[in-house]
Order: C-alpha cells, then structure tokens, then sequence
C-alpha cells in the first residue's frame, strides 16, 4: 500500500462504515450460506429475522457502538457490496484484538478477503497502536487456516474437543500475528 492511495482503499477494494441497508444482503447470506454461517459462529445458529438483521444494524451501522466493534462493509471499487469486516474484543490494556470477516459465496476465491484484512489490519496495528492479532477458528475451517498462513500468522495452539457442532466435538485452532509479524507480511506485498 502506497500512502498517496487513500488509506481504506486497496487495488481492487475498499472499506467503509457498514450502513444499515448493508444488511439487507447480509440476511440474504446468512440464509442461503450455511457453511459460512456454520464458521463464523461456531457452530448451527438459529435462522435470523428481519428485526434480527435491523437491530444488529442499529447497534453497529455508522460506527455506532465503536467501543465494542467496528463494522465495516467490502466494497469492490465500482461500489459493488462483497462482503462484512469488523474489528472486536479490543483489549486495549493488553493490546490485542480479534476481527471477524464474510466475503460474500459469489466473491469467494478471489483474494478480496485477503486484500480487506491487510487494510484493517494496517489500520489496528498502525493506528490504534494493538501489538497482536488473535483469531480461534475450527480444525475443519481450511479456508481460515490457509488465510492465517497467508498472513503469516503461527498457530499457538489447539483447544481440543471444544466446540460442539452437528452432532460431534471438534478442536479449535488458536493463531496469533504480532505487529512485527504484520509488517513483514506487508514488506512481503507487491508494490501497486
């Protein structure tokens, strides 16, 4: 990233604050998209309403709630919504935070995901000063373990037999990127 581009911006996306008819979308995927859903919370959720979806925007669209979490939404640069990002469980005493992140089933496979991260993650380390990235995900999560060896992140740990989904125990993954880690990640990216 170049700092003459403007700083949510990358070569294909963008982020900016998740608006409340962001959400319309964001019912539909979650759904039509199990295995995702299944993912991202750890398990089966019950189906969500539209007051589900419209309370959730409430709280968080525009900001609101910043202290908690920072929605984001994934833009492609035509203004095409791809996506969600957030930044949560800030510890600011201890300095380390956890995102969670859905490029939407039509935009999967694309590096869009990747290219997001990077931009909120420049923007937790470099800005709100965080010295380390924490994300817990499934021993059956590929995808997220591809995405965290991507970005260079070492798996700490696992927490065996620790969430129960679809009948079965499964082991959760524990992965960590520090700030010196993130910025060899970013020494590592093509210049655009």
């Amino acid at each position: 990233m170049t700092t003459s581009s403007p700083y949510w911006q990358g070569p294909r996306i963008r982020l900016r604050p998740m608006h409340r008819d962001d959400v319309d979308l964001w019912l539909v995927e979650e759904q039509e998209d199990g295995e995702a859903t299944h993912f991202l919370n750890a398990g089966t959720p019950l189906p969500k309403s539209r007051h589900d979806a419209d309370a959730f925007a409430s709280k968080y669209a525009e900001f609101g709630s910043s202290e908690e979490r920072l929605m984001f939404s994934i833009e492609t640069l035509d203004g095409t919504l791809i996506g969600g990002m957030n930044l949560h469980s800030m510890d600011r005493k201890n300095g380390t935070f956890q995102t969670g992140s859905r490029v939407y089933r039509a935009f999967r496979g694309r590096g869009y995901g990747l290219e997001a991260k990077h931009l909120l993650l420049r923007y937790a380390f470099h800005e709100l000063r965080f010295q380390k990235y924490e994300v817990r995900c499934s021993e059956h999560n590929d995808a997220m373990v591809r995405h965290m060896a991507r970005l260079g992140a070492v798996q700490e740990g696992r927490l065996r037999r620790h969430t129960y989904t679809r009948g079965t125990f499964e082991d959760e993954l524990c992965f960590g990127l520090t700030r010196e880690e993130f910025d060899a990640f970013e020494a590592r990216q093509p210049a655009p």
